[in-house]
């Protein structure tokens, strides 16, 4: 059985003057360190065998801090731009506030309660707008991700328990959720900094267990 502790990163400058944050990346803030450590604090009885984290400094840094409080600091952190955030192009570091309207207008109107439910609708739309070029649509954020947790399965799921650390981002965890347990998505809100939720593949097939309260 594989345990995958899927984290958002903490709390970074962007997050902290509520702009949207994609491909930018910026530093965790003081508080954003400070959530990681109590999360590491939390998962202190979990012994893990790998840590993954994509390659944007927010996540590889939350998942050090994670590990070094977990005393798991001798586990190496492998990076893998797979667990990237969605690009968000053109929209990066907007304000949420601007993003969110124009994503809800691009959808005909649509409610925020809606946005989870046609998760590959707000892709497509802002890959749609996207001036950039940069930003990718839904099939190819789902197909990285699928891609790379299953190959994180063929490497770990022949031992008889494994935890693994993912450190990723929020619209890259509800896209994981889309593809692992869809029927959980419509539960989920606001990804919190340093949320943590749990992903197992039995040998068989996969069973989420969102928003852990440790």
């Amino acid at each position: 059985m594989v345990s995958f502790y899927i984290v958002r990163h903490g709390q970074t400058l962007l997050n902290s003057l509520d702009r949207a944050q994609g491909w930018s990346d910026s530093p965790l803030t003081d508080a954003g360190k400070q959530t990681a450590v109590e999360l590491g604090n939390k998962l202190k009885g979990i012994d893990f065998n790998a840590a993954y984290t994509s390659d944007m400094l927010r996540a590889v840094q939350t998942a050090e801090l994670i590990l070094e409080e977990n005393k798991n600091a001798t586990v190496p952190i492998k990076k893998d731009a797979r667990l990237r955030e969605w690009c968000l192009g053109s929209m990066e570091a907007e304000n949420n506030s601007v993003f969110i309207k124009n994503v809800m207008d691009w959808l005909g109107g649509a409610s925020f309660a809606e946005l989870n439910e046609r998760l590959p609708d707000v892709a497509d739309a802002i890959h749609k707008h996207d001036t950039t070029g940069m930003t990718e649509p839904f099939q190819t954020i789902e197909g990285r991700l699928k891609a790379a947790f299953m190959e994180m399965v063929q490497r770990h799921g022949m031992r008889e328990n494994s935890n693994i650390l993912i450190v990723t981002h929020a619209f890259a965890i509800k896209t994981i959720f889309h593809l692992f347990a869809p029927e959980q998505l419509g539960k989920v809100g606001k990804v919190k900094n340093a949320a943590v939720s749990r992903l197992i593949f039995d040998g068989t097939g996969f069973s989420l267990e969102p928003d852990l309260q440790l």
